[in-house]
């Protein structure tokens, strides 16, 4: 479709509507969604056609000229050239994707394990997709998945008995540094934005899976106040969510 890359332009991505996503591949090195749409000036899922030569353009700049010497040169590669970037791009492509499904996969049985452990605890579910702009949109007792509160998406939003929300973020590391990125960043950040429109009126929380440096685990307990469970073992998480229904002692 391209002429082996010399000729990619804005038609061939609007005929071919997934071609874009794996061109990202092709560049040296791969570019991200994020930079793409920097590169063209427009974020989208599916190619423009206003903007469709302008992507065209923002991939072959950033070819990765190692790989596919020939474009520079404006002439057609050899067999070995040919033969050497499929294989170069394959593996790098599949390593990508592998990836990829990975992280969604695991995220998507975090949510499934912890969704129906609420169930079994006698929480209902709220199918409701739409964002959760004051608290009593979601009535006590009941739980979503993958809702907007405050703006930010919240994979699991419960509210408890008592009123509260109990913003439930699924995390998974495979090592001490992804966890920084995992619950600090990622959890921590959407804490301050729930917080700030909500209050005390929401506790942040994280069920998490695989390797999480201990000094990450600390700052997010005591400088973020994220509650924190873990998939393993998801008692700790249904016995707090008991205890919002019993009435409090005064005195």
């Amino acid at each position: 479709m391209t002429g082996d890359l010399t000729a990619i332009t804005g038609s061939i991505l609007l005929r071919e509507r997934g071609l874009w996503q794996k061109l990202r591949y092709f560049t040296a090195p791969p570019i991200s969604e994020e930079d793409l749409w920097t590169l063209v000036g427009k974020k989208f899922k599916q190619v423009p056609e206003s903007h469709a030569e302008s992507a065209a353009s923002a991939l072959k700049s950033v070819l990765d000229n190692k790989r596919f010497g020939w474009v520079q040169q404006n002439r057609p590669p050899t067999d070995e050239e040919f033969n050497s970037a499929v294989m170069a791009t394959t593996v790098l492509l599949t390593h990508e994707t592998l990836k990829t499904n990975r992280r969604g996969a695991s995220s998507q049985f975090q949510e499934k394990e912890v969704a129906d452990a609420l169930e079994k605890a006698g929480l209902t579910f709220d199918g409701s997709r739409s964002a959760i702009l004051a608290l009593d949109e979601l009535p006590r007792g009941h739980f979503s998945r993958e809702r907007k509160v405050a703006g930010a998406k919240c994979d699991i939003p419960i509210r408890l008995h008592d009123g509260r929300l109990l913003a439930l973020e699924c995390k998974v590391s495979n090592g001490p540094k992804n966890s920084w990125k995992r619950l600090q960043r990622e959890v921590g950040g959407k804490s301050d934005t729930w917080k700030g429109t909500h209050g005390q009126q929401v506790i942040t929380g994280a069920v998490l899976a695989g390797v999480f440096d201990m000094s990450c685990l600390i700052a997010a307990q005591n400088k973020q106040k994220v509650a924190i469970f873990w998939q393993h073992d998801l008692a700790p998480l249904i016995s707090f969510v008991a205890e919002t229904q019993k009435p409090t002692n005064s005195k």
